[in-house]
């Protein structure tokens, strides 16, 4: 059964009393209730504080309770922050939060920036790795970013490399690519689809080696002749995640450098679709910051 994702009004207390908030993060071991100061003692946190202080005589150490979590040095109060993250979560443009949380547009991107990348950081490559023996893979390559009718705000663009398992989990890669040539796309595959895959694409002349480099097994369609070949290969599923993906990354943002997150979160609520809050808390207890 799917898990329902809370309500406002389940979560609302965290967002409007600091105390409630985090007391919200130590139960769900965002916060630690005890933690080793660098000279090896067990420290426990003060709450009131929120510090941990070291009592070994010589050291007597004191360090932030929130150290190597999102909240370190962070400018907002925890309250603030879970609020925005929940109504990232609930995909509200950036304007709506704005003018909902009284908070800037500047303050409210960056911290949107941040749980982007706080997700994409969560995810490591097995979780990516897609198909299996036996399972067919859809792979596009797409190009996102260009200049409209050569006018206005020059974009470079950026090549993404896309796979699709056809399975009911749809699970899937998406990677900004250099180029379309055989080598890059050749090494992604390998990296990304797991052997023992059925591969379909179109006839691009850099999927040519799959059989021979990857011994998988490769089928393809040509698409200036049909969309379906008589054998029923196709790319239709990863062509109509194509429109999925490139909703939700903004124009501006599809250059290199730029675009990577937003793929990742893309397939991080894809992975999490039915579990977004909780999903989003491990990424808090998961991901370790420099202190």
């Amino acid at each position: 059964m799917a898990r329902q994702f809370p309500t406002f009004a389940q979560v609302s207390q965290y967002f409007t009393t600091e105390e409630a908030a985090i007391s919200f993060l130590i139960d769900n071991g965002i916060v630690l209730r005890e933690r080793k100061c660098d000279c090896g003692n067990l420290v426990k946190l003060n709450t009131g504080r929120m510090s941990y202080r070291c009592g070994i005589r010589g050291c007597r150490k004191e360090f932030s309770g929130f150290k190597e979590s999102f909240f370190y040095k962070t400018s907002l109060p925890v309250s603030d922050i879970l609020h925005l993250a929940y109504l990232w979560l609930c995909k509200m443009p950036l304007d709506a939060i704005v003018k909902y949380t009284g908070h800037t547009d500047k303050t409210v991107s960056s911290y949107l920036k941040n749980f982007r990348k706080l997700v994409a950081d969560s995810m490591d490559l097995m979780e990516l790795q897609i198909g299996g023996p036996g399972v067919v893979v859809e792979v596009d390559e797409s190009k996102f970013g260009k200049r409209k009718y050569n006018r206005g705000h020059r974009v470079e663009g950026v090549w993404i490399l896309g796979g699709v398992e056809r399975t009911p989990e749809k699970r899937a890669f998406l990677i900004s690519v250099p180029d379309r040539s055989s080598e890059t796309l050749i090494a992604a595959i390998r990296a990304y689809i797991l052997p023992g895959s059925i591969i379909y694409s179109d006839l691009w002349k850099g999927y040519q080696r799959i059989t021979e480099e990857l011994e998988m097994q490769h089928y393809t369609v040509n698409h200036s002749i049909e969309f379906v070949s008589s054998e029923g290969v196709h790319t239709n599923t990863i062509e109509g995640t194509w429109n999925g993906v490139k909703r939700n990354v903004p124009v501006r943002c599809r250059v290199n450098g730029a675009i990577d997150d937003f793929l990742m979160e893309f397939l991080w609520r894809r992975q999490n679709q039915n579990s977004l809050w909780e999903g989003f808390m491990r990424a808090l207890q998961e991901v370790a910051y420099e202190s």
